[in-house]
């Protein structure tokens, strides 16, 4: 199974650039979210400053609320996934989406959301999630 690079990305509130690589320091971000890394690609830094390599320095750039990654050199752009915490951590713990809806008395639909992102647990449903999968809240956030 090949390596995840996983990152956290900032989406800024009117930023620009829209996205950063650590918290703004006064609130004016999305909390964080962690997204997955096109496969040749890495988080490299200059002076300090993070910034995604691949064929050459790429940037981020937002669309649809989403961020893609733009490599010029390489004349390619990739709208980044984020990372599937609970579908990671339900496969980990060998059960299948339709056992883990069953216990959650949900259909396997509903998980699929929660697991694509397409729709977010409230907390204490996320809490009995991590509860069955035996993991912490804040590992599936």
């Amino acid at each position: 199974m090949a390596e995840r690079n996983v990152i956290r990305l900032y989406r800024l509130d009117g930023g620009d650039p829209p996205f950063a690589f650590f918290p703004d320091d006064e609130g004016a971000d999305d909390g964080g979210r962690d997204y997955l890394l096109p496969e040749g690609y890495d988080v490299d830094s200059e002076d300090g400053a993070p910034f995604i390599r691949g064929k050459g320095r790429c940037v981020l750039q937002l669309h649809n609320g989403l961020p893609v990654l733009v490599d010029e050199a390489a004349k390619r752009a990739f709208l980044l996934e984020r990372d599937r915490k609970i579908e990671r951590a339900r496969e980990a713990r060998g059960l299948s989406r339709e056992e883990l809806a069953a216990e959650l008395g949900e259909t396997q639909l509903q998980l699929y959301r929660w697991e694509t992102y397409e729709e977010e647990p409230g907390t204490a449903l996320l809490g009995r999630i991590a509860r069955i999968l035996g993991c912490s809240t804040e590992e599936l956030l």
